[in-house]
């Protein structure tokens, strides 16, 4: 990525913004694919799928909720 001086500097902080989006959604899915794991080796814990997708659902408002509040 090169800088531009004429960039403002809500132009970067926007792409900035999205990058620790994308970084966020990265570590959600790393997160929720450690719970599935867990799940799907310990079969008495719960259903690998619902844990998962409780986990992201979670996970995603409250991203969700932080992007808002912005």
């Amino acid at each position: 990525m090169t800088t531009n001086p004429n960039t403002s500097r809500e132009d970067r902080s926007e792409q900035t913004r999205m990058y620790l989006l994308l970084l966020a959604l990265a570590v959600i899915l790393l997160a929720v694919a450690g719970l599935v794991y867990v799940t799907y080796q310990h079969p008495t814990l719960v259903d690998p799928l619902v844990v998962g997708g409780t986990a992201a659902a979670v996970l995603v408002t409250g991203l969700g909720f932080a992007v808002a509040r912005r």
